[in-house]
């Protein structure tokens, strides 16, 4: 008992199997039913054991017919025993069996299984399907085991043929398709080469509509016949409960299953099992392909250079037949309307019914999808599901339209489709095609010339382009994630070989904040490929070409999974417009990533002069010009000089920037970006974290995105974190030790700025390539600064930015005014103050705009200026006196962070 043996039946002809008898049966169930309860109507096959008990299992003994037994016999492992030896009195073999327990019990479906006596009780439900096998059955229809015996035996008694035998074994899944039983077998002296069978009726109608109708269980002797009634003058009947479970149209013409076959490249129905509907000519209703590609048919018939070329004239005459008796059948049929829904589609403005949606859209074919911002972007319908539709119990059911699109994004493994689902609620009377969130492509491509398909195309390109690598841009716009920031020139570098998409969800801190349609995670879209299939007549003429006669057909989108867009030169005009709508980038200037719109994205705007305005000596401009040269250029670390024996390190330049605040070293590290034409990864304390192991992963991250990016890293305020160390604090030890090693392995250029370089540990000033001091500002200085801010008035101006005027004296106010020397403005202070004086003139223009109902332009005049400096002033004494009448620089200098008297070779 219990051993789990494969009941595939083989050619056993020595011995039949036990068959069961219908009087035999009846015989053991009457004598095993305690009382004896009446049993009528027994029978074998596809009759059935009535009992007055509803409930029963279906049993087969080795294999045979099955039978309904009653529950009340079989609800006990007694009453089951005692049947089954009361079956098997009249044959002392099997008798034996069953009482020695030589038998097996298993059970088919759900609960597949051998079952075991002793828990039968436990386990057995009404309506299994049990099968009762005796060991003696089994052992004859498995495959006989080979005989050992001695080779040198085996010798003399086998005679070998010098040949080769081909055998054929036929066998035929039974009515539950679960076991397959075996027919015969046919043994062939040549290589086996079949040939389909073209065995069929002499006559047959082109269509078949075939209604499959299903009547309740009664309990009356024999069933109402309505099949009876073949009278073409009366309509068939329908009783009270009677439903029309299931509508098929069988296309038997082989004609017009040809012409299917050799259009239809994307199906609206996934194959099932072995067959699909091109292959036995079954087409569930609504005949969802048929409706989808009734265009080719018609384009089929007006064919004559193509597949039509290929055919006899009368072969070609026959197809153009049937295929308008299909295109009859369809236009006919009154739930689907085909006529109306065109008609509604031909008017000036298009309309549709909610039941007509479906028609639209057609696998394979291009549709635009309105997205939540309202714009349009090209997909490719995948499937359509919901709608109006009839159930199996007959009933009509009205669902939302749910749609599987799909278009192409970058995503770790390459540019792959990408699918998501869009949902048409159910809408009364009619509706406009192009106010749908899903439409046909078509709609708008004839009302605009292409324009708006001409647009995605191009956006396209540039998607494609961004995708070879990482990518220095600049945006103006809005990001798709939760919050939806506002960009304005902002720097962004566009990648997505880090898959940025999961940091996106860890610093939303919920992955429900981020659409699951911008997470790239996917290594191709699998179901797409099953929907798709190679267009092939497969008539007799086209099927027997031989193979140097044979044009082998790519499967549609075959060629539109992994793509390496570094790999790839170009895409095809129609891949372009499939790529999507945004991608992920970096913001520099927030140091998150976001999803920006490709069509936003454009070249940055670079200032390479920039660097020609610092405030510097001009030997220190030409050194960092240099280096920055040196080390961003296309030919990488190949064409460096290392000084460093060791592989991989000291490769970087680290480039100390030191002085009092607002010197200008935070605007030397951008300047040096924008003159090298690289972006500038400024990163701070709150981007690093204070614990070692958090500070050290970021840190990493930082300078692999920077190699990879080619950017250059500007470390601002370095001194949290490269102070000196001490035997007390372990903490502060680890974290000077992780930028140690860090900055011996770093690559680029990375800039440290601090103003409290006295803090310094000694560790760091081993390895810094280039330190450059800043002094305080002279008067000089701040003249070149004041001069530098109002000439950038006209430059932004020239450059198509606002237009800001500004008077002559408020220039020479503030190079000649004592108030504004006496304040020792530093940079940044001067930048502070022209901004908000140039805020103030923005401010009055507005104001006498509206007065005079014009346009004023701004100007910045002497009154602002003094308005700024006046506020300037006043805060300035109020902080000197909280520090006892010390300035910034003796405090500094008393506390040994810095000394700003000291003469530095850096600045003039």
């Amino acid at each position: 008992m219990g051993r789990n043996i494969d009941l595939k039946p083989v050619e056993t002809p020595s011995k039949p199997k036990r068959e069961v008898k219908a009087d035999r049966l009846a015989s053991a169930i009457t004598l095993t039913l305690e009382p004896p309860e009446a049993v009528s109507g027994l029978a074998s096959g596809p009759e059935q054991i009535r009992s007055t008990d509803k409930q029963f299992i279906t049993l087969t003994f080795n294999g045979g017919t099955p039978h309904i037994v009653p529950w009340t016999l079989c609800h006990t492992w007694s009453g089951m025993e005692k049947f089954i030896q009361v079956y098997y009195a009249e044959d002392k073999e099997a008798l034996e069996e069953v009482s020695s327990g030589k038998f097996e019990l298993r059970s088919r479906g759900n609960h597949g299984g051998v079952i075991v006596p002793a828990i039968w009780e436990q386990v057995v439900e009404p309506k299994w399907f049990v099968e009762i096998w005796l060991y003696s059955q089994i052992a004859e229809i498995l495959p006989p085991s080979p005989v050992e015996g001695p080779k040198e035996e085996e010798q003399f008694e086998t005679t070998y043929e010098n040949r080769v035998r081909y055998t054929v074994s036929y066998y035929q899944k039974d009515r539950w398709g679960e076991h397959e039983e075996f027919l015969g077998k046919s043994t062939y002296n040549q290589p086996v080469d079949f040939e389909v069978s073209t065995d069929r009726p002499k006559v047959l109608p082109v269509l078949e509509e075939m209604k499959v109708v299903t009547s309740p269980w009664s309990y009356e002797e024999k069933p109402r016949q309505h099949w009876e009634e073949s009278d073409a003058s009366k309509k068939p009947k329908l009783g009270q409960f009677d439903k029309v479970s299931e509508t098929k149209l069988q296309i038997h013409s082989q004609y017009l299953l040809n012409v299917l076959r050799s259009i239809i490249d994307y199906s609206a129905e996934e194959p099932s099992g072995d067959v699909d509907s091109l292959t036995d000519g079954s087409f569930r209703y609504p005949y969802r392909d048929l409706f989808y590609y009734r265009s080719d048919l018609k384009v089929y018939k007006t064919d004559l250079d193509g597949r039509r070329k290929k055919h006899s004239e009368m072969f070609n005459k026959t197809c153009d037949e049937h295929i308008d008796i299909l295109l009859d059948y369809l236009y006919t049929q009154p739930t689907i309307s085909l006529r109306e829904v065109e008609s509604l589609w031909s008017r000036k403005i298009p309309l549709t019914t909610f039941a007509g949606v479906w028609l639209l859209l057609k696998p394979g074919s291009d549709v635009y999808v309105r997205e939540p911002d309202g714009s349009l972007n090209v997909y490719i319908i995948d499937k359509v599901d919901g709608g109006v539709q009839d159930d199996n119990s007959g009933k009509r059911v009205v669902q939302d339209y749910s749609i599987l699109v799909w278009n192409m994004a970058l995503s770790q493994f390459g540019l792959n489709p990408r699918s998501f689902r869009v949902s048409i609620t159910i809408f009364d009377n009619e509706h406009e095609v192009v106010k749908l969130k899903v439409f046909p492509t078509g709609f708008i491509d004839n009302h605009d010339g292409g324009a708006l398909r001409a647009k995605l195309r191009e956006r396209g390109k540039k998607y494609f382009q961004y995708a070879k690598g990482p990518s220095f841009l600049e945006y103006d716009g809005y990001g798709l994630k939760p919050g939806r920031k506002k960009y304005t020139n902002t720097r962004v570098v566009v990648e997505h070989a880090s898959a940025p998409w999961h940091m996106a969800v860890v610093e939303s801190s919920s992955s429900t904040s981020i659409n699951t349609r911008w997470l790239f995670d996917f290594p191709d879209a699998g179901p797409i490929r099953s929907a798709v299939r190679v267009p092939k007549c497969e008539c007799k003429e086209c099927a027997s070409s031989t193979p140097d006669q044979e044009v082998y057909t790519p499967a549609k989108f075959s060629d539109w999974f992994q793509i390496d867009p570094k790999e790839t030169e170009e895409l095809t005009e129609h891949q372009y417009l499939m790529l999507g709508s945004h991608m992920w980038a970096f913001v520099l200037k927030d140091r998150q990533y976001d999803l920006l719109d490709v069509g936003s994205l454009r070249e940055p705007r670079i200032s390479e002069k920039a660097i020609d305005r610092l405030v510097m000596q001009e030997t220190n401009k030409d050194t960092i010009k240099a280096i920055a040269k040196t080390y961003t250029n296309d030919k990488g670390q190949a064409g460096r000089f290392s000084a460093d024996f060791i592989h991989g390190k000291g490769e970087g330049q680290i480039i100390l920037l030191h002085g009092p605040p607002g010197t200008g070293k935070t605007l030397t590290a951008e300047s040096v970006a924008e003159f090298a034409k690289r972006p500038l990864l400024s990163i701070t304390a709150a981007d690093l974290g204070h614990e070692p192991d958090i500070l050290e992963k970021n840190l990493l991250r930082f300078f692999r995105n920077a190699n990879d990016w080619d950017a250059i890293v500007l470390l601002d305020e370095a001194d949290v974190y490269l102070e000196r160390r001490s035997i007390s604090d372990l903490r502060r030890n680890s974290i000077v030790s992780i930028f140690l090693r860090a900055l011996d392995y770093f690559q680029g250029i990375l800039f440290l700025t601090t103003n409290r370089v006295g803090h310094f540990d000694e560790a760091f000033m081993a390895r810094i390539h280039v330190s450059i001091g800043y002094e305080r500002l002279d008067d000089k200085a701040r003249g070149k600064i004041w001069d530098n801010l109002f000439r950038k008035l006209k430059e932004d101006r020239e450059a198509g930015g606002p237009v800001i005027k500004y008077e002559y004296e408020a220039k020479e106010y503030v190079q000649r005014s004592s108030e504004v020397k006496a304040l020792k403005w530093n940079g940044r202070e001067i930048r502070n103050a022209f901004q908000t004086a140039v805020a103030l003139a923005v401010f009055d223009s507005n104001i006498a705009g509206e007065k005079s109902n014009g346009t004023v332009v701004p100007e910045v005049k002497e009154a602002h200026l003094q308005q700024v400096v006046s506020m300037s002033s006043a805060f300035k004494d109020y902080m000197k006196s909280t520090h006892e009448d010390v300035d910034d620089s003796d405090l500094a200098f008393r506390r040994g962070i810095r000394n700003d008297r000291f003469q530095n070779l850096g600045t003039e």
